[in-house]
């Protein structure tokens, strides 16, 4: 009898289960975009790493820099997303590491700069 319990038991879950999948198809998905999704604008701070990031040098050659991009492209992606879903932590998290990287970025790049113009000021003498 109780082996009967738990065969009952499971095939209502998965009836449930297999129902909600069906029916609950793109409501309950939170990735899936809308079309008025396009047409609001994003947070200030979105805005700004945007601008930041579409200034700052990056030699694609370099493995570095090309991990750096991506990684930027990546957190800058899942901050609109989280921007347009109202998750505002989520949002100034992303936007936080973009920044993160762009200052990391900016500061290996000013490095390796003086490094070049040291070895050149030295090759000149």
């Amino acid at each position: 009898m109780n082996i009967l319990k738990w065969v009952y038991s499971a095939i209502v879950v998965s009836v449930v289960i297999a129902l909600i999948g069906l029916f609950g198809q793109g409501k309950l998905s939170i990735s899936q975009a809308t079309a008025d999704d396009a047409e609001r604008t994003v947070h200030a701070d979105i805005v700004k790493v945007e601008q930041t990031l579409s200034l700052v040098e990056f030699d694609l050659s370099k493995k570095a820099h090309l991990l750096r991009k991506t990684r930027l492209d990546f957190y800058v992606k899942q901050a609109k997303q989280a921007d347009l879903r109202g998750w505002k932590f989520k949002r100034d998290e992303f936007v936080e590491r973009a920044e993160n990287i762009i200052s990391h970025h900016l500061t290996q790049y000013a490095n390796d700069i003086a490094q070049e113009t040291e070895t050149y000021t030295a090759q000149a003498i």
